[in-house]
């Protein structure tokens, strides 16, 4: 999910360099830090909560394999580099790390920050969704009204989520961030975005995200996920809080983009509009 903060080029700390070695390597991406590797080791650096945020979720036990967190200081951290042997993804591949989500999200099933991590999102909280919208609310950009009336007032948006349990969150689920070193293995990286909400707003990132980077229609991949949970889900209950997230998502990260990329004139891409629409409409249905 491209909402990150914008990176800002920093200089390396001493700590860092002494432990990634003199040949190291700068990389490129779409996350708030910068990211160098060396010695067989990844290093971010870049502000200090966003930071804090991915240290804080590397040092916890989860259900999925994540880097090992090997030292972490102010605005900085460093991990175990980890292979991506960057062939095709496959359909069971997919299912695989659908399986993977599900079980974070069972592991952490209504968890609170009284439960453990000050250093987690909120996303879905009333200020945190005005966080999220501040930026496109800054612009002028044409919306159908559905959409354009949960921009105004998202408290819709708020109550789907608010009635879904609370578990913890990748944030940014999709296969480019997923590494496979090895056949039947998978690492989760770039927790940047680690969150509290409902399970549907991991899910929402990835049916948005997942056919751009692999070239493949996401049909079946809500039953999938669905089959892989341990714990009961409320279908309906958890398909409201899919269309507010969706929504949500869409507002807060897609339409800064579009709405940076359009020309002179009223832009309107129907297409990329289609589903968060009808989610959008779907919510306003139930006020009605």
């Amino acid at each position: 999910m491209a909402g990150h903060r914008e990176r800002e080029e920093t200089t390396l700390p001493g700590a860092v360099t002494a432990l990634l070695g003199a040949d190291i390597i700068e990389h490129t991406g779409a996350g708030a830090c910068r990211v160098v590797s060396g010695g067989g080791l990844v290093a971010k650096v870049g502000p200090s909560d966003i930071v804090a945020r991915e240290a804080s979720v590397l040092a916890t036990p989860l259900p999925v394999s994540v880097p090992l967190l090997v030292d972490a200081g102010p605005g900085w951290l460093v991990m175990t580099a980890e292979d991506d042997d960057e062939s095709p993804w496959e359909e069971p591949d997919l299912h695989a790390a659908l399986s993977d989500l599900a079980g974070l999200h069972d592991a952490f099933h209504s968890f609170t920050l009284e439960d453990g991590d000050a250093f987690l999102r909120q996303p879905f909280s009333p200020e945190g969704v005005e966080v999220l919208l501040a930026p496109i609310r800054r612009v002028s950009f044409p919306l159908p009204d559905a959409l354009a009336d949960l921009l105004d007032d998202p408290t819709p948006i708020v109550a789907a989520a608010d009635a879904e349990p609370v578990t913890v969150l990748h944030g940014d689920p999709w296969p480019a961030n997923i590494l496979r070193p090895a056949p039947g293995r998978r690492v989760w990286v770039d927790w940047e975005l680690a969150s509290l909400g409902p399970a549907a707003a991991d899910v929402a990132s990835w049916l948005g995200q997942t056919p751009w980077h692999t070239g493949m229609p996401a049909d079946g991949h809500l039953e999938a996920y669905l089959a892989a949970r341990s714990l009961p889900v409320d279908r309906p209950g958890f398909d409201r809080a899919l269309d507010a997230a969706m929504v949500l998502w869409f507002l807060a990260y897609d339409v800064p983009r579009l709405a940076a990329g359009q020309g002179p004139g009223p832009v309107v891409p129907a297409p990329a509009m289609m589903l968060p629409l009808v989610a959008a409409e779907r919510l306003a249905a139930q006020l009605r």
